[in-house]
């Protein structure tokens, strides 16, 4: 499950309900043995999104943790999570969702390939199902 290297991303968001197409770029890089950092960019509808995230695994919790920080919104989101029985990294995490203007829980699965990955981000504003948010498509470079 090694997302050290450059990938080339296919992005897909859902911005109510129809799905905006981006292209972006990923370089992740190992941060000892125990941590990755990543550096993402691309450009959704003429204006570039950078963003930066930790992922590694807590001994103390048992659990996978991840950080993310964008250029569009100033918040700092966190996340947990396991392995399922399928292998994808699912975590979760209660963030502030800008639309809704609450703390909501955020929830994303990744998927791993020898040289593809994938990650689906969902958001569940209070009293309503999961919403997708977004699909990444990894291909390393």
């Amino acid at each position: 499950m090694t997302k050290v290297g450059d990938w080339q991303v296919a992005c897909q968001y859902f911005l109510g309900g129809e799905a905006v197409e981006a292209t972006g770029q990923e370089k992740v890089e190992a941060l000892g043995a125990y941590w990755t950092n990543a550096q993402f960019c691309c450009d959704l509808m003429g204006k570039e999104i950078k963003g930066r995230a930790t992922s590694g695994y807590d001994p103390i919790k048992g659990k996978y943790v991840s950080t993310w920080q964008d250029s569009v919104t100033p918040f700092f989101y966190y996340f947990e999570g396991e392995l399922d029985e399928e292998g994808r990294l699912v975590m979760e995490g209660q963030n502030y969702d800008p639309f809704s203007k609450a703390m909501t829980v955020y929830r994303s699965i990744e998927t791993f390939a020898e040289n593809e990955r994938s990650l689906q981000l969902f958001i569940a504003p209070a009293d309503t199902d999961p919403i997708q948010v977004l699909e990444y498509r990894y291909t390393r470079i």
